[in-house]
């Protein structure tokens, strides 16, 4: 159970975050030229969090690469209305793109989130025929504590050992990439702020290191990756160090640094739809998934 500390640091985070979000999107429409979306699809037996939208471009013809958003907010904040713009401009670029929401700390704890990941990504698979899905193609992409998920989940996909710690079973799927937006990696080395105590508890630290320990259970069979940061991250010597990771593994990889003194970008940046330089990390990014489709 969360203590009284823990959920007032969530709280705060939440009535500060949403009040950001809020203005960076304002004005935003609620569709995108060219889009069509399907909202609210119940994947899971939480009608409040276990729901997600799905992005398409209008004009298509057949299959589409489809493209898996897992939102960040520290494990305790956002949904997939955080999201929804950037998916948006994906799906214009000719992607289905999956958003969804999951259930938050303190209503559960680690691994409840990527439990609900894990939900999602089967519904996916068994709707493939209804949207379009094609499943040879897809991505996982995360943004910060949604970054750290994509990467733990692309793990549990491609080591069966590290999967058989989380219970899945292995979904139908081929992912091309991973795209990480200022993640966090290592945790089992990370400072917690206390509202991420509130779901990775002491309990979680001590009895479940080998599945917090994601990159101790590293693969060849995991797919490129797109490592992205900014110059004032407050993660961005995470992302690099996970770039040196992959470096020393020589396992196929982009790192990016984005902003410098003149021209500085914080973190998240990349989910703004009015900052050229998001965009540019957009543009960056697709020609890397693109790169690697099939």
């Amino acid at each position: 159970m969360a203590t009284q500390e823990q959920i007032q640091a969530i709280m705060k985070i939440r009535r500060k975050w949403q009040a950001e979000d809020d203005q960076r999107d304002n004005d935003l429409p609620r569709v995108f030229d060219g889009v069509e979306r399907t909202n609210d699809l119940q994947y899971g037996d939480d009608p409040q969090w276990n729901l997600l939208d799905v992005y398409r471009p209008q004009k298509r013809n057949g299959k589409l690469p489809v493209i898996i958003l897992i939102h960040g907010g520290n494990w305790c904040y956002g949904s997939k209305e955080t999201y929804q713009y950037y998916g948006m401009r994906l799906a214009q670029r000719g992607f289905a793109v999956v958003n969804a929401s999951y259930r938050l700390a303190p209503d559960v704890v680690f691994p409840g989130e990527l439990d609900d990941v894990d939900r999602f990504i089967h519904w996916m698979v068994a709707h493939a025929n209804e949207f379009d899905f094609d499943l040879e193609n897809a991505v996982l992409s995360g943004d910060s504590a949604g970054g750290q998920m994509a990467l733990q989940y692309l793990t549990t996909w491609a080591n069966p050992a590290y999967r058989k710690l989380f219970g899945y079973s292995r979904p139908a799927i081929t992912f091309r990439a991973g795209i990480l937006n200022c993640a966090p990696y290592f945790m089992l080395t990370q400072k917690l702020w206390p509202a991420t105590r509130a779901y990775f508890t002491d309990q979680v630290m001590t009895e479940k290191k080998v599945m917090m320990a994601t990159e101790e259970s590293f693969t060849d069979s995991l797919p490129p990756l797109y490592v992205a940061t900014a110059n004032q991250d407050f993660l961005r010597d995470d992302s690099m160090k996970f770039a040196g990771f992959l470096m020393a593994h020589h396992h196929p990889h982009v790192a990016k640094v984005y902003g410098d003194d003149q021209h500085s970008r914080q973190h998240d940046f990349m989910i703004s739809q009015k900052d050229k330089l998001a965009d540019q990390a957009l543009d960056d990014e697709i020609q890397f998934i693109q790169k690697n489709l099939k």
